[in-house]
């Protein structure tokens, strides 16, 4: 067993002057233990280092992974505000129209690509996940409960989450919490195939203040004329508290099987059969298919419901079996049958030459013609698996539901449990086009 310790630094408060001397220490700090981290920039803040002449911190970046926090952080309206408003292909073009110029500065400055992702606190989107594959980074590193399969690495939208991780621990900033921190790490939860990963995390503002600055100036959807800086500490607090993370990287360290990694190594460890799909895999699956569709473990590979949706079309028109990844649909809508019965031929063909795109890559289509019926992709699935496993050159008419929807978490609160929300924002759009895109969830192996 390995253990891969992902350590991660928020660095985003752009109104306090002296989170940036926090910043500076811990990255000497981090030198001197050899240990390297992946840095998600608000573009603003890195701005602001250049702008302050923190050459200091500017060459310290390059033993280290940049990863983009977007642009502004904290002003309103967030991702999650302005994308609840929008669809998911719509969703995508707008998060890029907004956050494209601070991705690119971020580049610009650190003179590195960026590797990963992660939201501004609890300001999780579905449709930044076509925008980051399209920037070419393929891993999310945060922590928000509201999607996740049992505490694991998963594959959604085409990037690896490191979310919702089972073992994320991090450092309380008082007096007794270099202690928790190593019990924590401790304990961890050991149940994997080969490779165990520990996420932690913190804010260079935290050491340098005791009230998170985002608090005091954008609470309840305000935006201030004037930025206010956090309070600060105690003198020597700040001191003390990167002293203990010190104290934590060398504790661990010290185990045999610890490797700190960063973001972008973290694909290269999963474990991926390499045989490929074949038809009586499909007609193993499709004769104990139970009309709930959602991932599945072929081969020794995980494969996405519309991966499987994927196959399944290329099956039954005679196509090489090759996996291909599809964005789930925009809506989701009531099949319109007029007919109970479809032509095979006419059904696979449907599914695979009828579908939207965005940004290029494919996508469900919310309703597809075929004869005289629509039906929507989760009863598209369900019939070709049935002609799949019958056979025959008509098929009656299946239906089902999407079983992966089901890892979305419909009781994490948006309005109420962040302090930067309005109480009643619900983010029903950002619920419902999650789960329209559990399409492409399924586990990752290590």
């Amino acid at each position: 067993m390995n253990i891969k310790v992902l350590l991660w630094f928020d660095v985003e408060d752009y109104a306090t002057v002296e989170s940036d001397d926090a910043f500076a220490q811990l990255l000497r700090m981090l030198e001197d233990t050899g240990a390297r981290s992946t840095i998600k920039f608000c573009a603003k803040k890195l701005e602001l280092l250049r702008e302050r002449g923190r050459t200091d911190i500017l060459s310290r970046l390059c033993h280290h992974e940049m990863s983009f926090h977007t642009t502004n952080h904290s002003v309103h309206p967030l991702p999650s505000e302005y994308l609840d408003c929008y669809g998911f292909r719509e969703g995508a073009l707008e998060f890029e129209r907004r956050e494209c110029g601070g991705f690119r500065l971020i580049s610009e400055i650190s003179g590195q690509a960026q590797t990963s992702y992660g939201q501004p606190g609890e300001s999780w989107a579905p449709q930044v996940f076509p925008v980051l594959r399209k920037w070419g980074i393929n891993t999310y590193l945060d922590a928000h409960p509201i999607l996740g399969i049992d505490g694991g690495p998963f594959w959604y939208g085409g990037v690896l989450c490191l979310t919702d991780l089972v073992n994320l621990i991090r450092l309380i900033h008082k007096d007794g919490g270099l202690e928790k921190y190593k019990s924590d790490f401790d304990n961890i939860n050991t149940n994997c195939k080969e490779t165990v990963f520990v996420s932690t995390y913190d804010h260079p503002t935290e050491f340098s203040c005791s009230v998170f600055w985002d608090e005091v100036n954008f609470a309840n959807g305000r935006n201030p004329d004037i930025l206010r800086p956090a309070p600060l500490r105690e003198p020597g607090e700040q001191t003390k508290y990167i002293e203990m993370m010190r104290e934590f990287i060398i504790y661990s360290q010290k185990r045999d099987n610890v490797e700190y990694i960063t973001a972008s190594q973290t694909p290269a460890l999963e474990i991926i059969g390499k045989e490929p799909i074949r038809a009586d895999d499909l007609r193993a699956y499709a004769a104990n298919f139970d009309s709930g569709v959602t991932y599945s473990k072929i081969r020794n590979r995980y494969l996405c419901a519309s991966e499987l949706f994927a196959l399944a079309s290329r099956y039954l028109s005679g196509r090489m079996l090759i996996p291909e990844l599809l964005y789930g649909p925009e809506e989701s809508e009531a099949s319109i049958i007029v007919e109970d019965s479809v032509k095979t031929a006419e059904l696979a063909e449907a599914a695979y030459a009828q579908f939207d795109t965005v940004f290029g890559y494919k996508q469900l289509k919310t309703l597809y013609r075929v004869g005289k019926n629509l039906l929507n992709p989760v009863d598209m699935f369900c019939t070709m698996f049935a002609a799949i496993n019958q056979g025959g050159e008509t098929i009656k008419v299946q239906s089902g539901t999407l079983k992966a929807a089901g890892h979305v978490r419909d009781n994490v609160k948006f309005g109420g449990n962040w302090i930067l929300w309005k109480d009643d924002f619900e983010a029903k759009n950002i619920f419902k086009h999650t789960k329209l895109q559990t399409w492409t969830l399924k586990p990752a192996i290590f």
